[in-house]
């Protein structure tokens, strides 16, 4: 248990909660009211996390459990909704809540390992090895009923607070943003990726993990109408004012070069692990696991294929292979 958790308030009743995983910050944020009678808790981390950093967090503002009144689970990964059955143990007065075309991972586990971490595992001989596996169940939660799904566009009240849902996706089919436009706070999850998830050292310790381009891209712009002041991540430090402006347009240039790199290379025929190589070398470094590379590199080999820029030379053949047309 923390004694002393990690707390920034970031802004008025609204505060920051940060640990490390993996060689990471990991983020949630509790959104309370004027009164304090009500919170709304964004994300919750691993299956420890609620217990080790929540709670303690809670205690440490001097607020009950049972004033957490909706759970915003942005996206179904294993550091965002992990936690999400101990948080239905410790704030059982909450309403579960994530975006609707993500309800079954975020609900379910065990559809989050195979729908979300090994769908390339058969195809392309690309996913998670065992440990990585191990360590995934053991941190990914028990299933758990979701109470509601957003779409975007609805508003979530925190007292006198309203937070708008927006739809955007790119990372997963359904990832939320939450914007409150009263205080230009947007709390943006892994909706935005830069060209790096930075390490607690600042280094680059992930490679960005978008899996649909065209919809990474809408998210992009998406945040670039709402034009906040500042954005909350689930991992980057924050951005104010000229500093968000850079952000976006650091990820569409990591897009746009990923297509350069990736036409580059096919013009000789790559298997999907050849294609994440090319990236590493190109546009990394990154301490991760060349195998992450697979979600980003497969959603531009979808949409290279849609474009009619490239082929797959044998539908029937495992790893599958492609060449530029």
């Amino acid at each position: 248990m923390v004694d002393t958790p990690d707390i920034s308030e970031i802004g008025d009743r609204t505060w920051c909660l940060r640990s490390e995983l993996g060689g990471r910050n990991l983020f949630q944020y509790l959104i309370g009211s004027a009164d304090g009678q009500e919170l709304a808790l964004v994300d919750t981390g691993v299956t420890s996390t609620p217990r080790e950093v929540v709670l303690p967090a809670l205690r440490s503002l001097g607020l009950a459990p049972d004033r957490v009144r909706v759970v915003v689970v942005t996206h179904p990964d294993v550091d965002h909704q992990g936690g999400l059955a101990a948080i239905r143990e410790l704030c059982p007065s909450a309403l579960l809540a994530c975006g609707f075309y993500d309800r079954a991972m975020v609900g379910q586990p065990e559809q989050l390992l195979s729908d979300r971490y090994q769908p390339y595992l058969a195809e392309y001989e690309l996913g998670y090895g065992a440990d990585e596996v191990a360590w995934i169940r053991s941190n990914y939660g028990g299933p758990t009923p979701i109470d509601l799904a957003f779409s975007g566009g609805e508003r979530l009240r925190v007292g006198e607070r309203v937070l708008e849902v927006h739809h955007a996706p790119g990372h997963s089919a359904g990832h939320l943003v939450l914007f409150e436009r009263d205080t230009g706070q947007l709390f943006s999850s892994d909706a935005i990726h830069g060209k790096a998830c930075p390490g607690t050292d600042g280094g680059p310790a992930m490679c960005p993990t978008y899996e649909e381009v065209d919809s990474y891209l809408g998210s992009i712009e998406l945040v670039r109408r709402l034009s906040p002041e500042q954005l909350h991540s689930g991992h980057w430090p924050i951005r104010s004012g000229a500093e968000v402006d850079a952000f976006l347009g650091e990820s569409r240039a990591f897009v746009e070069r990923v297509d350069e790199i990736l036409l580059s290379r096919l013009e000789e025929p790559a298997t999907l692990a050849d294609l994440c190589a090319a990236v590493q070398q190109n546009a990394g470094p990154w301490q991760s696991e060349l195998h992450l590379l697979m979600f980003c590199v497969h959603g531009h080999v979808r949409r290279l294929q849609r474009q009619g820029l490239l082929e797959a030379l044998d539908s029937s053949a495992s790893p599958r292979v492609f060449r530029r047309t």
